[in-house]
């Protein structure tokens, strides 16, 4: 009992030792720690996630994720220096990390280091040009600094960008709120209404940046301006309580009572129980009253037109107040009273203009100035319809009405077709249109008349760019980025336009024309990343490997721990058959990175491929030795399981294959692969049975007609034993005799061969001849096999006694050569033959021919005889032609008369077809003619048919 309390003591401490020393590997495995770390960040566990970083990091301080999870740990626990140090070791080492530039940009504007932010932005863009989301990024930094001009600018480059994209109008609102609020803080009231009005012309019912105007406004004395914004907003709720009080109290301000009284009473019909509104009737009144009292100018004036309506000094005093106090639709009214009298009245028609225009009544301005300009063509009119007919067609736009758009520009251009702002603005309004055919040939229109215009040229590569014309567009932004070598956003369109060119090229597998392209991104800018790895593809694509391998190593040149590069690299040195060159570099990685699935997948597949070229080369050892490694890798692998199997197989280690084939069918119960590995390795090593079970396994799992046909194969290697019926006829065209044979035979197989016992009984009138057989074939080595038969008989018909051996050898090529001998003894005859025959397969083809030398009392003959066959499944079945030359003393329908034949010219013709039905029945029909010369005039016949029939069991 004491014995056994200490064994379960000693199992206890072995099991915790064990259990422990897993805990404690994993915990100081750099991957699961970094995993655990990971999840504790996600928890808000930051203290528990820092100390799992750091440990992380003293395992494998090249870990670049952990030290990028480290830095992002410091920056929202506030420990700002120490986040700042961790992202800038990533970003040393790999420039384009690009949640690091996220991170350090983060940090910056969390410390208030604006400056910094900035500067990781700019560096962002140059790694990630034209990125979305750095852009908006140094937007936002940029809005923080208050840098209204730098931000306005890259605010519209986004918009003309993305004009569809809601995250960048969003943005685009933002920025501009911020730089209204920022002015009006300042008290620079003019430019806070412009950051406004930017707001309203990208969202009209943005109602914080309409509120803002309208302080704005009305504290800088602009009520016009404040009453359009009122007015606008009224249009969309007429009903609005708040607008209407506001616009009255504007009316109010401006000294415009009449109007205010009756916005007044809207209100109270509105809302007719509001007593405010009841009270500020009477007291709006009073006010009107005293400030009318015979003191305001435009009354007077209106009155003496009541009195005098012709009155035209009056009439242009009454237009000339209402301007000036920006009741524009009222000086409307008495401009239209006086060109009622006077429809071409110069003054009046310019003074409309201006009415127009102020009222921002573009549209109908302009066709105004068109008409004093067809009147009296000057270049002052002519700027001004340019003008009007340009705002009247952004206020199209801003109501994204492109046609109506479109139709203005036309009309301005049809007067001054060289004018850069309507060409600018009528090809934007095509591409908004998404008519870039169009918009392209109006940019070309400018360019006729500006050629030099970077604007346009810049835009005109752009849309040569989305119309397919890949090479025109580089080549336009190829000789801008000459003009401006240092201006990084000519560069980055040139290498954008032609990475664009080589992704449709490929696209199209026009390989080798995209390479061009790519060379001159690599020529301009070595190191860029992308263009880098079109070409590894490229060369690959296109066979050239050596040329991918040269890329691959100048790559890794800039970007020298970048996994995606080694992995490339890899898979070159695999097309190039340098597997093990491959397997260095993936094994290395699997070795950095042992959780990463495709690293290891890699380095599987690098093996597989130096294993497969050591059997091809001949090489099975160093096959073996591969697929090894493969299966410490996968023990499941099944093609490193089967092709070590087939090697294994092919040394005759049958014990080690069947070992891999058994660990094949644990893994994969229902794969008949390893069962019928298994079975072939059992046929091998002769275990014929054990190879029948295995076999039949096979079936159950994939009842084929071929692996049903090999279990049947097997089946018919364990049995033994073999009963045989043949008969014999023999027919003449000189006798009316017949010569029958018929013969029952028992054979048995063993290990090295089989042997056989044959009776023979055939009918005469003399008597019935009997005669017994003793036959055996012998394998002596898989290269000699021997043959022997003993036969003796009662002499009524067969010869006495006969006897036979012949020794086999195999030699290169499947050559077979025979020599024996053979005896006849038949009444006071003996013969004696010396055999020699040469065998060969060719193919599916088997031909032997055998020659006798035969000695009779003295005399010497011989006989030839050549055997075709023609075999079918799985040399089971044949089709047999025989041609012979003289007797032969193993031609049975014949010995009876060998004495009398011999010496005779004899020919003989044979042909037969013999099948096996489920390799244990078989069957067989042969035909022989035979021609005889007995004398110089005289030949003789005689025909034999045999038939065969054996059985195994």
């Amino acid at each position: 009992m004491a014995v056994l309390k200490h064994l379960l003591s000693c199992f206890i401490v072995c099991v915790t030792l064990q259990a422990q020393a897993q805990i404690f590997k994993q915990k100081t495995n750099p991957e699961a720690l970094y995993n655990q770390a990971v999840q504790e960040t996600k928890q808000g566990h930051y203290g528990k996630a820092i100390e799992l970083s750091r440990q992380a990091l003293a395992a494998q301080p090249d870990f670049i994720d952990q030290e990028l999870l480290l830095g992002r740990l410091y920056m929202l626990t506030k420990q700002y220096d120490l986040s700042r140090k961790y992202i800038k070791q990533v970003l040393m080492k790999n420039p384009t990390y690009r949640d690091a530039y996220h991170y350090a940009i983060n940090v910056e504007l969390s410390s208030g280091r604006y400056e910094e932010a900035l500067c990781f932005a700019d560096e962002a863009l140059y790694h990630f040009p034209g990125s979305l989301e750095f852009m908006l990024k140094k937007l936002g930094i940029l809005d923080v600094q208050h840098k209204v001009y730098q931000g306005n600018n890259l605010a519209a480059t986004l918009m003309d960008k993305y004009p569809q994209d809601t995250l960048v109008k969003r943005a685009y609102i933002e920025h501009h709120m911020v730089s209204g609020r920022y002015y009006q803080q300042l008290g620079n009231n003019g430019m806070a209404r412009q950051s406004y009005d930017k707001v309203l012309e990208a969202d009209p019912r943005n109602a914080e940046a309409r509120e803002a105007g309208l302080a704005v406004a009305l504290k800088t004395g602009n009520y016009s301006g404040a009453l359009d914004q009122v007015n606008d907003a009224l249009v969309s709720s007429p009903g609005s309580y708040d607008l209407l009080m506001r616009k009255m109290s504007i009316l109010q301000e401006q000294h415009d009572y009449a109007n205010a009284l009756s916005v007044l009473q809207e209100i109270l019909r509105k809302y007719p129980s509001d007593g405010k509104v009841r009270a500020l009737e009477t007291s709006l009144r009073m006010e009107a009253a005293a400030y009318y009292t015979n003191t305001d100018p435009l009354s007077l004036y209106q009155g003496v037109l009541e009195k005098n309506p012709g009155n035209r000094e009056a009439l242009d005093k009454v237009i000339t107040w209402c301007m000036v106090r920006g009741n524009y639709r009222e000086a409307m009214v008495w401009i239209n009273r006086g060109l009622k009298n006077s429809p071409n009245d110069t003054k009046l028609l310019t003074l409309k203009l201006d009415a127009l225009e102020a009222d921002r009544k573009f549209s109908t301005a302009a066709d105004l100035a068109g008409l004093l300009y067809q009147r009296s063509p000057n270049p002052s009119l002519k700027e001004r319809f340019i003008f009007l007919q340009t705002q009247s067609g952004r206020e199209f736009l801003a109501q994204q009405q492109n046609d109506l758009a479109l139709a203005t520009f036309e009309r301005g251009l049809d007067m001054s077709p060289e004018d850069t702002t309507l060409l600018d603005l009528t090809a934007n309004t095509y591409i908004a249109m998404k008519d870039n055919n169009a918009a392209l040939r109006v940019t070309e229109q400018a360019l006729k008349y500006y050629p030099d215009n970077e604007k346009f040229l810049l835009k005109k590569s752009t849309l040569l760019a989305e119309t397919g014309k890949y090479e025109e567009a580089a080549a336009i932004a190829a000789s801008l980025a000459s003009r401006h070598p240092n201006d990084a956003r000519m560069n980055n369109n040139l290498t954008d336009l032609l990475l664009t060119s080589a992704r449709v090229l490929m696209k199209a597998d026009e390989f080798d024309l995209a390479k061009q392209p790519l060379r001159q991104v690599l020529a301009a800018s070595p190191g860029n990343r992308e263009a880098l790895d079109y070409m590894i593809n490229l060369q690959s694509a296109t066979g050239q490997a050596d040329s991918a391998l040269w890329y691959a190593g100048k790559a890794l040149e800039y970007y020298p721990n970048d996994r995606d590069l080694l992995l490339k690299k890899a898979s070159v040195l695999q097309e190039m058959k340098d597997y093990n060159g491959a397997a260095a570099i993936t094994g290395e990685l699997s070795n950095r990175y042992p959780y990463t699935l495709k690293y290891k997948q890699a380095y599987i597949s690098s093996l597989m491929a130096a294993g497969s070229a050591y059997q091809r080369n001949q090489q099975p050892d160093s096959a073996l030795a591969a697929f090894n490694q493969v299966l410490a890798l996968n023990s499941k692998d099944s093609l490193a399981l089967l092709y070590s199997i087939n090697i294994l197989n092919g040394q005759q280690r049958y014990d080690s294959a069947l070992a891999y084939a058994d660990r094949g069918i644990k893994f994969y119960p229902g794969n008949e692969n390893f069962q019928l590995k298994r079975a072939i390795t059992l046929e091998n090593k002769k275990d014929f049975a054990a190879a029948a079970l295995a076999a039949d396994s096979v079936v159950k799992i994939n009842s084929t007609a071929a692996n049903i046909d090999y279990h049947d194969y097997l089946e018919s290697k364990t049995l033994k034993n073999q009963f045989g019926l043949y008969f014999l006829h023999s027919s003449y065209d000189y006798t009316d005799d017949k010569y029958n044979i018929a013969t029952a035979e028992y054979r048995h197989f063993f290990r090295r061969g089989s042997y056989a016992f044959r009776l023979n009984y055939a009918g005469r009138q003399t008597g019935n001849g009997l005669q017994g057989e003793a036959e055996m074939y012998y394998t002596h080595n898989p290269k000699l096999y021997s043959y022997a038969l003993l036969a003796y008989s009662n002499k009524v018909v067969f010869p006495q006694l006969r006897a036979s051996y012949s020794l086999f050898k195999t030699f290169g090529k499947d050559l077979e050569v025979e020599l024996g001998g053979r005896y006849l003894s038949l009444d006071s005859v003996t013969s004696f033959s010396a055999v020699t025959s040469v065998a060969k397969p060719f193919g599916d083809f088997w031909v032997n021919l055998r020659a006798y030398f035969i000695s009779e009392e003295g005399d010497f003959n011989s006989s030839f005889n050549l055997t075709t066959r023609y075999y079918l499944n799985r040399r089971q079945d044949f089709v047999t032609l025989i041609a012979g030359l003289g007797t032969s003393p193993d031609d049975r329908s014949r010995l009876i008369q060998f004495p009398q034949l011999t010496g005779l010219l004899t020919h003989s013709v044979g042909a037969g077809y013999q099948k096996v039905f489920k390799y244990r029945t078989t069957v067989g029909l042969f035909g022989t003619w035979i021609n005889q010369k007995v004398s110089d005039a005289a030949y003789r016949n005689q025909y034999d048919i045999y038939l065969v029939f054996q059985r195994k069991f």
